[in-house]
């Protein structure tokens, strides 16, 4: 029986950090009652004291080894998506063959000790992060959706790490992938693909389709901005920006990604020259309810669209179909409470707004989208301009493509931990440096 959970990929992963978890809420429960003094004081140290599960042998050691744990996996993560992931599988080598065969193995297992044994949790945070991961699991099993669970899976082990150290490694591993790439398909070492549109030469520059070639480059412009963050961006940045924009336009023509690396470049700028903008509390109130309103915006748009009228159609044509797409799935669907597959309907839904809904249902939708809108008040309430401008760029990247909730694509997520485990606001994470 335990055998068999190291076979059956992410049902098996899940499997285990379960266990882990459920093992580990009884311990932290049986740790407070063997601790001295009356019952409300034990209540409140199980509730409050962190404790590495099953123990704080090597307390510090541990700890520092699930830092490392979380940033190797997830550069693991990001070379496997960014350059095992592309056309260099064609190339048939034999390193090629055992790395696909172990990667995935290496960087999940290394996020489950980080899960379970590397990370310090109070009986209420780990009780908190059961819940959502519970309800992604659970829905995991009836839709299937591989990125919507894996991605959880990472924001909850991205708990107590650096996130400037891990963003700093992603972005060496993640542009060294994506430029080794793009320069074997220049070079005509590995197939690209090319299709002619609106008179324009679409190129994947060796990527299996045009928009995941147009993510991943703003990927890394979001990680750069992260890195570099706005109010120190100079004239140099905004040029490796632009140069970007322009890449993206006229290369894999991927209108989704260039629009929004259009996006991050004005919002960077406002932040760089207008840092003040950000600080009333209406300003606030506003950039949190991005998430709401696109989501609004996208059932909404989804459900009223109507062929026959030239604004819709304008509208969908500019959207490139994602309108129609989604109107055609909400029509031909059901509201599936714990999720569902769909597998025979043939939908092809890109918007991850309705895509969520349809697939991971009401419950794991509204959850997340509800941590989304929690994490960006508390990131605009920290002064964390940067990220917040970051997650409100891949929020309208949501809206065409469905690549939000991958963690080697959107790093902002990688600050989740502060809601979905309820920290202090003290413990809102960010990607700047720390002060001395």
């Amino acid at each position: 029986m335990l055998s068999s959970l190291f076979t059956t990929g992410i049902y098996g992963y899940l499997d285990l950090v379960l266990i882990g978890w459920s093992l580990g809420l009884v311990w932290l429960g049986g740790l407070a009652l063997l601790k001295k003094g009356s019952f409300a004081q034990k209540v409140r140290a199980a509730l409050a004291d962190e404790h590495l599960l099953f123990g704080d042998w090597c307390g510090a050691a541990r700890a520092g080894a699930g830092d490392w744990a979380f940033a190797v996996s997830m550069a693991l993560l990001q070379f496997d998506t960014f350059f095992m992931n592309s056309n260099m599988r064609q190339i048939h080598a034999a390193w090629y063959a055992f790395l696909a065969t172990w990667l995935e193995v290496v960087y999940f297992g290394l996020l489950i000790l980080k899960l379970v044994l590397l990370t310090r949790y109070s009986g209420l945070q780990l009780a908190a992060g059961y819940c959502f991961f519970f309800v992604f699991r659970w829905v995991f099993l009836n839709s299937g959706q591989f990125w919507v669970v894996a991605g959880m899976m990472f924001f909850l082990g991205a708990k107590d790490i650096q996130p400037r150290r891990t963003l700093r490694m992603g972005l060496a591993v993640s542009a060294a992938s994506f430029f080794a790439v793009t320069g074997a398909a220049a070079l005509g070492w590995i197939p690209t693909l090319r299709t002619q549109v609106d008179d324009r030469l679409r190129d994947s520059f060796g990527y299996g389709w045009f928009n995941l070639t147009g993510v991943i480059l703003l990927a890394l412009c979001v990680m750069y901005v992260c890195w570099r963050q706005a109010e120190r961006l100079r004239w140099y940045d905004f040029i490796v920006l632009a140069a970007a924009l322009l890449f993206c336009d006229r290369g894999p023509y991927s209108r989704a990604s260039t629009v929004c690396i259009a996006l991050l470049i004005l919002l960077a700028a406002l932040a760089r020259f207008f840092p003040k903008l950000a600080k009333p509390a209406g300003a606030r109130v506003l950039v949190s309810a991005a998430p709401a309103a696109a989501f609004g915006a996208s059932l909404l748009g989804g459900r009223l669209y109507d062929p026959s009228a030239p604004l819709w159609t304008a509208l969908d044509s500019l959207l490139t179909g994602r309108l129609s797409l989604a109107h055609e799935a909400l029509a031909g669907s059901s509201v599936a409470i714990a999720g569902q597959r769909l597998t025979d309907a043939g939908f092809l839904v890109d918007n991850f707004y309705v895509n969520l809904w349809i697939w991971g249902g009401p419950v794991e939708s509204l959850l997340f989208w509800g941590a989304v809108t929690a994490l960006l008040w508390r990131l605009m309430k920290k002064g964390a301009v940067t990220e917040s401008a970051c997650l409100v760029v891949m929020l309208a990247h949501a809206v065409m493509e469905g690549h939000f909730i991958w963690p080697c694509i959107n790093v902002c997520l990688w600050l989740l931990p502060c809601v979905l485990y309820l920290l202090p606001r003290q413990r809102v994470a960010g990607f700047g440096r720390s002060p001395e």
